[in-house]
Parts: C-alpha cells; sequence; structure tokens
C-alpha cells in the first residue's frame, strides 16, 4: 500500500474521531485546520472520499460493527475502535482496487499505532467476519450486494 494511502487512511482516523467525540460540522472537519502537517492533494482527496463514504453509510456501517461484535455493547466499544471499524468497513464494502486482506492488514496497523495491540483480535474479528459474511469478495455468491454508494476509491 503506498504511504500516500497510508497517511490518507490515518487523516480519515482521525477526522472520524473527531466526528465521533466533539461532533463539530463536517465542513468544519474537512477543512482540516487541526492537521498540522502538510497534506498533499491526493491525500486529502483520498481521506475525503473516506470521511464522507464514512459519514453517508454510517448507519449502515454501525449496524455491522453491532452484528458483528458478538458479546460486546456498541457503546462500551472505544470511540478510536469505532472509527477503525468505520473506516476499514467501508473500504471492505466499497473498493474494488483494494485487495480485502490489505484493508483489513492497514487497519491492524492503524490498531496498534493508535489503540493498543489488545484490540487487534476484536477488530481483526469483526472484519475478517463481514469480509466472509457480507461481502462477495471471497468469490462466494452473495445475492444482496453489499457495497455502499460511492465513489469506490476506498
Amino acid at each position: 500500500m503506498s504511504s500516500s494511502r497510508r497517511k490518507s487512511r490515518e487523516i480519515a482516523l482521525m477526522a472520524l474521531y473527531q466526528l465521533e467525540l466533539v461532533q463539530p460540522a463536517l465542513s468544519e472537519v474537512l477543512k482540516f485546520r487541526w492537521y498540522d502537517k502538510k497534506i498533499e492533494t491526493e491525500e486529502r482527496d483520498f481521506a475525503i472520499s473516506i470521511i464522507n463514504g464514512v459519514v453517508k453509510n454510517a448507519e449502515t456501517i454501525d449496524t455491522l460493527i453491532k452484528k458483528y461484535s458478538r458479546n460486546w455493547d456498541f457503546a462500551r466499544i472505544s470511540p478510536v475502535n469505532k472509527c477503525i471499524l468505520r473506516l476499514s468497513i467501508y473500504g471492505l464494502l466499497n473498493s474494488k482496487e483494494i485487495p480485502p486482506r490489505v484493508t483489513i492488514d492497514e487497519a491492524m496497523e492503524l490498531t496498534r499505532e493508535f489503540e493498543s495491540e489488545n484490540s487487534v483480535p476484536f477488530i481483526n474479528g469483526i472484519l475478517d467476519s463481514i469480509l466472509q459474511y457480507e461481502t462477495n469478495r471471497h468469490g462466494k455468491p452473495d445475492p444482496q450486494e453489499p457495497n455502499l454508494p460511492g465513489d469506490g476509491r476506498t
């Protein structure tokens, strides 16, 4: 995965975290005034596509998190874990160009960097289940296409 996409995912994660905790206007978050490093246009555009996709599909994504986070109360999942799951699920369901394993591996790296090693099995389990049961990306038939509306660039 390119470092540009990696940085875009980190930026998207930070933005989603702000939206989760502070709940500012989306338009304010997308100005990236809170981000103190230079953002290349390609990184910014990819981050914005992720953020917009997650926000537009939040209800569907959160329903999947609740469905596959067995024995976990959604309200007790840490905000960082929720944000990592949201951006990763959006990627799994919407991206045709990025292999699912790459999306999941990236989620594991973000979890290690922004949450903890202890959260890795939890995040991995949910994403693996969604990949297996909610997508047809393993080549298994899925009569109800789960892809979310978006530009398919995640």
